[in-house]
């Protein structure tokens, strides 16, 4: 059998391979002399022990004293210091880590066949702490024990995104053009909204970022707090994985994630677990396009073109479908988007960038119209609608989740961009009654619908109050409204499996029931026949749930 590590000489120290340090060696000499030892050791000691001279014993205690590696014991005695036991304990709970995330991990590989990688971060890297191999003949080398690039890798920006946000500044922070020359994501801009995107959606991908050929996806193992410690990843050569099949894993890399959590004690996000009403969905609920989206929302119709246009947020993806014959073309943007409107111009987009027209045709960007957050990095913009005057209205919130953070804007057709409210947490769609002397907002977190009297002309809003609370003891939360030529209020519930109908006054007047729990934007067709078209999300829903709803991430059309 072939010896491992370097070979021991007689006195109980190491002789190092030619390509290691020998004055590293000698002070790895030391600590084992003090760890054998199990008591004090003085300096005549460890030169008789190490047949080092005095000079030089002298130097190595001084510098393994200044680094906590050695401490004093009385007055001439030498013993092992803090710094050890602190390394010690951190390579306790990586050892207890790979303990926690091992059957996880075992189990994605059986499933998938493909290398399946446990790391941590460490001085400014990943590092691979254990991994299972490809079954396959193509497959990449071993990397335990190996140092991983933190933000052209899955695993790395799953960790880095996973952090508190101060520290994931400062990373980005000494981050320099030149080691994102090249990259797909070539400057800290695309970098910091990329972790946004990681963030929000609950893994992260690698598109060949690292090395040739290669694609990958990966979600953090979080502790108590919900910050990240570890991270899972998946990677495999492009002959066998691509984009689409890295989304199909995605939620797969998060479930493997969360249970290892769980197992180390860790506090992850919540997913639905909401099951099945007992209700029938609605009579003519139908799907439009199965896109399965992580987050669908904004369902925009085009009367003119016969089309619908909505967004995936978390994918991202703007999608197209001619209604005519489902015919379904998809644009990447690159960067979160949350909300659509037409305008004679192209297609406002609010992006994570800021608002911006695209071609409709091509999803090309044409212009960044303005950027209201822009002084606000730990916010995003969410839903958004055209009143009948062509201003466009939109809230933001804030992707750290702090209460009162976000807003409501409003652009104007002439550029000119106004905060019409603040101090929001999480709002989310707009509507007008039919007689526009009414603009309501949604919002989320304190499932309440506002309404405000507002003065058509001057885009002007006032007197807000409180129209519709949504009941606590009701499942779901209120996040898509459309209001319908009676002036009576639709609202969709995530983790609700419903629609609910309300008059003007506020008052429940009915429920329709969807197949999926997670309905989301809503917005009425064009057409003679009232048709409400709704977007659905797919993200964080379990697997029995997802047996139970295969549709999640579709868009409906029901009749009404």
């Amino acid at each position: 059998m072939a010896k491992r590590g370097p070979e021991r000489k007689k006195d109980g120290g190491v002789r190092p391979p030619e390509a290691l340090s020998a004055t590293l060696a000698k002070g790895l000499d030391v600590l084992d002399a003090l760890e054998r030892a199990g008591r004090p050791l003085t300096l005549g000691d460890l030169c008789a022990r190490l047949r080092l001279s005095k000079p030089t014993a002298h130097r190595l205690l001084a510098t393994l004293a200044a680094y906590g590696f050695v401490r004093r014991d009385g007055r001439n005695g030498y013993r092992l210091g803090m710094r050890l036991f602190e390394m010690s304990q951190q390579a306790g709970q990586d050892l207890d880590l790979r303990g926690h995330a091992g059957p996880a991990m075992e189990e994605l590989h059986r499933q998938s066949g493909e290398t399946v990688t446990l790391a941590i971060y460490a001085d400014g890297a990943a590092v691979c702490i254990d991994e299972f191999a490809s079954v396959h003949h193509m497959r990449e080398q071993n990397r335990i024990g190996q140092r991983i690039p933190l933000f052209h890798t899955a695993v790395g920006k799953a960790l880095v995104a996973g952090l508190p946000y101060p520290e994931r500044q400062e990373l980005l922070g000494r981050v320099g053009e030149r080691e994102l020359a090249n990259q797909r994501l070539d400057s800290l801009a695309k970098l910091s909204a990329n972790l946004d995107l990681v963030s929000a959606r609950g893994y992260a991908m690698e598109l060949e970022d690292h090395i040739p050929g290669i694609i990958g996806v990966a979600a953090p193992i979080v502790d108590h707090r919900g910050l990240a410690i570890a991270a899972i990843g998946l990677t495999g050569p492009t002959s066998r994985l691509d984009r689409d099949r890295l989304h199909e894993l995605g939620p797969v890399l998060i479930e493997t994630a969360r249970a290892a959590s769980l197992q180390a004690g860790g506090a992850p996000r919540p997913v639905c677990r909401v099951p099945k009403p007992r209700q029938r969905p609605a009579k003519g609920l139908q799907v439009v396009a199965a896109t399965e989206s992580l987050i669908g929302e904004s369902p925009l119709p085009d009367p003119a073109g016969g089309r619908l246009y909505w967004v995936d947020i978390c994918k991202p993806a703007i999608h197209s479908c001619e209604l005519a014959t489902g015919a379904l073309t998809t644009f990447m943007p690159g960067e979160m988007v949350s909300a659509l409107a037409l305008t004679a111009d192209g297609l406002l987009v609010a992006a994570r960038s800021g608002l911006r027209l695209v071609d409709p045709a091509t999803g090309e960007p044409l212009r960044t119209l303005a950027h209201p957050e822009a002084g606000r990095p730990a916010n995003r913009y969410n839903d958004g609608r055209l009143d009948s005057e062509g201003r466009f209205w939109v809230g933001s919130l804030s992707i750290l989740g702090e209460e009162n953070a976000g807003a409501l804007h409003r652009l104007d057709p002439d550029g000119g961009c106004r905060r019409m409210e603040k101090d929001l947490t999480l709002p989310n769609a707009m509507d007008w009654a039919p007689d526009e002397s009414l603009m309501y907002l949604v919002e989320t977190s304190r499932r309440l619908v506002y309404a405000y009297e507002f003065d058509r002309g001057s885009g002007a809003i006032a007197g807000r109050r409180v129209l519709i609370e949504c009941p606590a003891d009701r499942p779901g939360e209120p996040v898509g409204m459309a209001v319908d030529a009676e002036g009576c209020i639709w609202l969709s519930y995530w983790d609700g499996w419903r629609l609910e109908r309300y008059a003007p006054e506020g008052k429940l007047m009915e429920t329709r029931w969807m197949s999926v729990p997670r309905p989301t934007g809503i917005a009425f067709g064009a057409g003679p026949e009232p048709v409400l078209y709704c977007a659905s999300a797919r993200i964080r829903i379990s697997r029995e749930v997802l047996r139970q709803a295969p549709d999640s991430g579709a868009m409906f059309a029901l009749p009404v």
